[in-house]
């Protein structure tokens, strides 16, 4: 009868319990405060005896060696930092300051171009802790997949610069004449034929003895940037040869450009560091104004995410910093109602938060970048990596990420990312079921360092997501890359975007018109402008190649909003844009296709009946009951105009604006826009911490 007793005790789970770490605990403790835990891992494994419980981190750096996996065992489990805590989670490694030491060996140092540079170079052997893997800077750039960074250099909780020449903020060197473009995958030619192009300067003579080195830049049009391996520089002919080939080829252009990457050569400036991944040395010109004496110094190792949540439901992150990792921060599948809020993510290799699976990387030089791979192979969709999540749901544009239902950012700080800021999927664009996961009330901000386009602050995709209330800035590529349906893009503040990048918007989305339903409302974009001589410009929304049908674009502020338009379409349209406001703007709208007619999605030939038809079935519901205009226009029976109508446009009168100089659009008491029907925009609800 006892021992009847004691299994059936035994059987159910502990009440909901608090459990403590310290980096100076002890997995053999309790996990009391008194006697806290040192992992996450022995915390996790308590935390599953006992439902609903709290892991409180004590002040400090957890480091992690292999991803911390939390699954349906971890539900309703939240982690969270002590009160007024700095708690730091980490796929890096501290370097002490005795392991920093000048360079002695005098042929490194005759390598370095800049002779003032070199009393100032150190140098720490990274085996003696115990490194052994590197990674690999490339090749990245557009409709490459998503790959773990190389080891990188944080100091003081800063990203130092790869060496590179020209230095960041110097003009590129300009792309001479080609001798020979390469093969074209995008075309489907898959002989890996390398680029050949001639350079004029003599500096990069200098870089013969490189074994790894890359040129990074735009190399043939301008939304897709680069980063690739040499294979050669003839300093006789003046060429420089590629490793692999160029996606479009390379060509000339106005803003075909590049810069050396990866060179010990260019160690010139404060802030640049080389890993010499065969020595296993890392080489720095320490940062200016540094004491390396007392500076934390860090390296990032970790190639896998810091955290992933498999089937978890109502797990809470709050209040931790994850960085210095060459992966992603967290990865969630499945679930539901999971919630990071307050957190920082900074100096990690991709993204901060991936939701929903990706894919096994594509070939290089080997897939057209939209999907085909060579012999006719399809992608290949896994957990905790992103891959060419591009190229796949450019095929597979109803693809179910198995994201979950109800996940969210909540307050979050992201930046000095690798590759973009957030994933978010979720939603069944076959039944038009949404999931409801969101990035709420975040800062993100600097998430190109590595990749440059179409790996936005946010790429959304599936079915009703939100992205509201944020502050999205200060990058090289898009704030939002959208796909999917009926997702709600408002009250976000969108500036400095698309810094690197041309024909492109701060809002971008292309090439499928059953992607429907999306709001874009109450946003304030400013500051958006082309960097770029040529190409096409920049614009705050550009719905491309027969896109947006169905979104509205409703009650926004445009400041200084594009280069070539604000809202941009290429033969698309059916898009009602109402009651926004321009200043200081370019046309507000261009591109309208058909007189402003949208363009049926048949124009794509196979491709517009694949996402049609059987990726989507636009003839039957839940498309004809959501969407019932789509009938019509797949059958091209019915064309879709873009109303625009009730429009504020203004240009050098701020009169009727509270603070034009403190970016304060909001309409003073009593203005008179002399538009009738014009509705009151709610502009002191618009950004991060604004109630909506």
């Amino acid at each position: 009868m006892k021992t009847a007793i004691l299994l059936l005790v035994c059987a159910i789970p502990c009440l909901a319990a608090e459990f403590h770490l310290a980096p100076s605990g002890n997995d053999a403790n309790p996990g009391t405060q008194a006697k806290p835990f040192a992992t996450l891992e022995r915390a996790r494994d308590a935390a599953r005896l006992a439902k609903g419980s709290t892991v409180i981190l004590g002040a400090g750096t957890y480091r992690l060696t292999k991803t911390l996996a939390l699954d349906e065992r971890d539900s309703e489990t939240t982690y969270r930092a002590a009160s007024g805590a700095t708690v730091l989670i980490t796929g890096g490694v501290d370097i002490t300051a005795s392991a920093v030491q000048p360079v002695k060996d005098n042929a490194i140092l005759e390598r370095i171009v800049t002779e003032e540079a070199r009393p100032h170079i150190r140098q720490v052997d990274l085996k003696q802790f115990g490194m052994t893997d590197f990674g690999e800077l490339g090749p990245r750039g557009y409709a490459r997949g998503y790959i773990p960074a190389p080891t990188e250099l944080f100091i003081n909780g800063e990203p130092c610069q790869i060496a590179r020449w020209p230095n960041v903020g110097e003009k590129h060197l300009k792309m001479g004449k080609v001798v020979e473009a390469g093969s074209n995958p995008r075309a489907r030619d898959y002989r890996m034929k390398p680029g050949v192009f001639k350079y004029d300067h003599a500096r990069v003579a200098r870089w013969t003895q490189a074994e790894d080195l890359f040129i990074s830049g735009l190399f043939s049009v301008s939304w897709a940037d680069d980063t690739l391996p040499v294979a050669k520089i003839d300093t006789e002919a003046g060429t420089l040869t590629t490793k692999v080939p160029h996606l479009y080829t390379f060509r000339n252009g106005t803003f075909t450009s590049f810069y050396g990457l990866n060179l010990i050569e260019e160690l010139d400036v404060p802030g640049e560091y080389f890993v010499d991944r065969k020595s296993g040395i890392l080489y720095f010109y320490p940062p200016q104004g540094v004491d390396l004496a007392h500076a934390h110094i860090q390296v990032s190792q970790l190639p896998e995410v810091l955290v992933a949540l498999e089937g978890a439901s109502r797990v809470r992150f709050e209040n931790l910093i994850f960085e210095n990792s060459r992966s992603s921060g967290i990865y969630i599948e499945r679930g539901s109602e999971n919630l990071i809020s307050g957190c920082t993510f900074r100096n990690l290799g991709e993204l901060a938060v991936q939701m929903g699976k990706g894919t096994l990387p594509y070939p290089e030089g080997r897939n057209d970048g939209a999907g085909h791979i060579e012999g006719g192979k399809d992608g290949i969709p896994v957990a905790r990596q992103m891959g060419n999540w591009y190229a796949y749901i450019y095929q597979h544009t109803a693809w179910n990420r198995e994201a979950g239902t109800g996940h969210g950012l909540l307050g979050c700080t992201i930046y000095n990312m690798g590759a973009g800021g957030v994933s978010l999927g979720g939603g069944d664009r076959k039944t038009l079921i949404p999931a409801g996961n969101f990035v709420r009330n975040c800062d993100i901000h600097h998430v190109n360092r590595l990749d440059r386009t179409y790996k936005a602050c946010v790429n959304v995709d599936g079915v009703g997501n939100i992205i509201e209330h944020n502050q999205l800035h200060d990058t090289e590529a898009q704030a939002v890359y959208l796909h999917g349906n009926d997702h709600r893009i408002e009250f976000n503040e969108i500036a400095e975007v698309c810094r690197d990048i041309s024909d492109m918007g701060a809002i971008y989305m292309g090439r499928d018109t059953t992607e429907c339903g999306t709001m874009i409302r109450h946003n304030f974009f400013h500051d958006i402008r082309s960097h770029h001589s040529g190409g096409f410009g920049v614009q705050a929304i550009f719905f491309d190649d027969h896109s947006g049908f169905g979104a509205t674009i409703e009650g926004n502020v445009f400041y200084k909003a594009g280069s070539s338009a604000v809202i941009k379409f290429f033969d698309g349209g059916g898009v009602p844009i109402t009651n926004n406001i321009f200043v200081d703007c370019p046309a507000p709208v261009i591109g309208l296709g058909d007189g402003g007619q949208v363009v049926c999605a048949m124009k794509y030939g196979s491709l517009g009946q694949q996402r049609s038809l059987k990726e989507v079935n636009v003839t039957q519901p839940p498309y004809t009951t959501r969407y019932p205009e789509m009938t019509g226009l797949y059958a091209n029976t019915r064309k879709m105009t873009t109303p625009i109508e009730r429009n504020y446009v203004v240009r050098n009168n701020y009169a009727n604006f509270v603070d034009v100089a403190g970016l304060n659009f909001s309409l003073k008491p009593g203005a008179d826009v002399g538009v009738p029907g014009f509705q009151l925009i709610p502009f002191d609800k618009i950004g991060p911490g604004k109630k909506p």
